[in-house]
């Protein structure tokens, strides 16, 4: 299903999530209760062996390896209750939940590949590439996607020891437009030294945003064009809308390519300590995709851009 605006998808949000979401979210609303009773009836245990450990053994460091074991295992049976129960609540409620997105679907296969971020050049340093919770889908005949990424490298230290570095954790969006930018225009956050530079640097009116973030291209005049006060406040809203610390962005060939960093854990739901029909989780994931389906109204419409 494709909507013809933001206010019909939120309509049909608001629909299938009442009408089939909430319903279908009761049985795992269930499963949480028992978890939840469960690993109270796991940490009384743990303290009990605790109290016993520290009363009993006689040596400091038996007491201490004990008690770092003890809790080391809870947090281990912790750990791996909350990753089973999320992914399968995943499993079964975001088949239903992307009703509401139209044709938006999920998948944890990379649908953005390693060679296009490699051709965006917003990254200069990494060499591995993970991704976790991955959606695609269209909104008003352009292609979009949406990847949970990281990209990392590795070095040795002094002792051979290898160590990992993590370029970039986040989410990254790419929206394919469908008409080819006629050059390569950069977008990144400003850095406290020099950034390097791929092209000429872009000076921009706008000293606000420049302050925030260096710009360069190999096309000055497309660069202006492209970067309007109102695709910055459509960038920042994006930026916002997904709660990153940072937003940079590639425009090249056919496609937008927007990297927003976030340590957070992205597409959540069904954490333990909450109702997972608590709407806060859906609603968050809802402005995050509504942001993108602003831009994408906005480089629909605007006659400047010549998309």
């Amino acid at each position: 299903m494709e909507f013809d605006s933001v206010n019909d998808f939120k309509r049909n949000f608001t629909r299938v999530y009442h009408g089939e979401v909430v319903p279908a979210l009761a049985p795992f609303e269930k499963k949480r209760r028992d978890i939840i009773r469960n690993l109270t009836t796991i940490g009384i245990v743990a303290g009990v062996l605790l109290f016993l450990a520290v009363t009993l053994i006689p040596s400091d460091d038996a007491k201490i390896f004990v008690a770092v074991a003890i809790i080391f295992l809870v947090v281990i049976v912790f750990g791996w209750m909350q990753k089973d129960f999320e992914k399968n609540l995943k499993k079964s409620i975001l088949p239903v939940l992307l009703r509401a997105f139209g044709n938006l679907q999920w998948t944890q296969l990379p649908v953005v590949q390693s060679d296009e971020i490699r051709l965006s050049r917003i990254f200069s340093r990494w060499e591995y590439h993970d991704s976790d919770d991955n959606f695609y889908g269209t909104y008003k005949n352009c292609s979009m996607k949406i990847s949970e990424v990281e990209l990392f490298y590795y070095t040795r230290d002094s002792k051979g020891r290898r160590q990992k570095h993590t370029e970039f954790k986040g989410a990254i969006v790419t929206i394919d437009v469908g008409k080819n930018f006629t050059g390569h225009t950069i977008v990144r956050r400003r850095g406290f030294l020099l950034n390097d530079k791929v092209y000429e640097e872009v000076k921009l009116e706008d000293p606000e945003f420049s302050k925030q973030f260096f710009v360069d291209s190999n096309d000055q005049i497309e660069s202006r064009v492209l970067l309007t006060p109102a695709f910055m406040e459509r960038f920042k809203w994006i930026k916002n809308a997904f709660g990153a610390q940072h937003a940079e962005c590639s425009f090249k060939n056919q496609q937008i390519m927007i990297a927003l960093s976030t340590y957070k854990d992205l597409f959540s739901l069904g954490s333990l300590f909450k109702p997972v029909d608590d709407t806060k989780q859906f609603m968050t994931f809802l402005n995050e995709i509504v942001s993108i389906y602003e831009m994408i109204d906005y480089l629909k419409v605007t006659d400047k851009t010549g998309l």
